[in-house]
């Protein structure tokens, strides 16, 4: 067993907590704990989330985890890797430079014939706009108006802008009236206003790096789903109009992004926080 999973491992049996128990307080899978108790933290998503499980899992049971991941940074993937590259930057930057040279010497020799075939093409222009011209000039007759007809066309016209404006203002009324609020318990949103009688997507994203989402349905403690979602992709979910309440846990806060029938959550009161692995809860109304 690992020197940091003994560690972990004993204070939590210090705390009186089982692998279940630790569980439920960080909502991390009981296999990933297990793995971090074991030292195999190959197991886990991804070397990022080493740190961010880790942090959580000392947080829980009492340890300081700054001071505990400073001690054990040795033992713990570094989450951030760096190649040097300094070589291919240059030959790329050298390559470019190359291939633009040859490429403004070529366009110098076709300058000449370029600008030609410019005022070529001018000239044919204006030659034929001047003869649309004249001929538009001289096939215009004077029609009399038919008083009826512009009458019905008015009547007509009028009926067509009253059922627009009347759809506009049934589409402004449905869209403007969905509501995703923070309440005064951190991490907790109501809902309100969703569509009547139609299913939601509810949608999460991860946008500048990686994210692992876990997605729970009312008070059930088993995830309908969970995944590590790359940068750049989106998980999409249904919320029936029977859902009540449903819960989105994430890995990784600085990276999370999600919207409720095509709203989107604002997450400014918890990107700020030190704790990356959050747990947000919704309670629709």
């Amino acid at each position: 067993m690992d020197e940091i999973g003994q560690k972990l491992r004993n204070a939590r049996i210090k705390k009186g907590y089982t692998i279940d128990d630790l569980q439920n307080v960080t909502k991390i899978q009981k296999r990933y704990l297990i793995a971090i108790e074991e030292g195999q933290f190959d197991h886990l998503p991804g070397d990022f989330y080493v740190r961010a499980f880790i942090k959580q899992y000392s947080d829980a049971v009492g340890i300081p985890s700054d001071e505990l991941l400073e001690e054990y940074k040795a033992e713990i993937p570094d989450s951030q890797p760096h190649e040097p590259n300094e070589g291919k930057d240059e030959e790329k930057t050298r390559s470019i430079s190359d291939s633009s040279d040859s490429i403004f010497s070529r366009m110098r020799n076709y300058i000449p014939q370029i600008i030609v075939g410019v005022i070529i093409v001018i000239i044919i222009g204006v030659i034929i706009f001047g003869m649309v011209h004249r001929s538009q000039s001289s096939s215009q007759v004077t029609i009399p108006k038919d008083n009826t007809e512009e009458s019905s066309s008015s009547k007509s016209n009028s009926n067509s802008n009253k059922k627009t404006t009347t759809t506009k203002k049934k589409s402004a009324s449905e869209t403007k009236s969905i509501s995703i609020k923070e309440s005064d318990t951190k991490g907790t949103y109501t809902v309100k206003n969703l569509p009547a009688g139609k299913d939601a997507d509810v949608v999460v994203t991860a946008d500048g790096g990686q994210a692992w989402i876990s997605y729970t349905v009312g008070s059930d403690t088993t995830p309908t789903w969970q995944e590590a979602i790359s940068d750049g992709d989106k998980k999409s979910t249904k919320l029936t109009s029977d859902t009540k309440k449903f819960a989105i846990h994430t890995g990784n806060i600085h990276n999370t992004k999600i919207s409720i029938a095509g709203k989107n959550v604002d997450l400014g009161s918890t990107s700020d926080s030190s704790t990356i692995v959050r747990t947000l809860t919704f309670n629709v109304e």
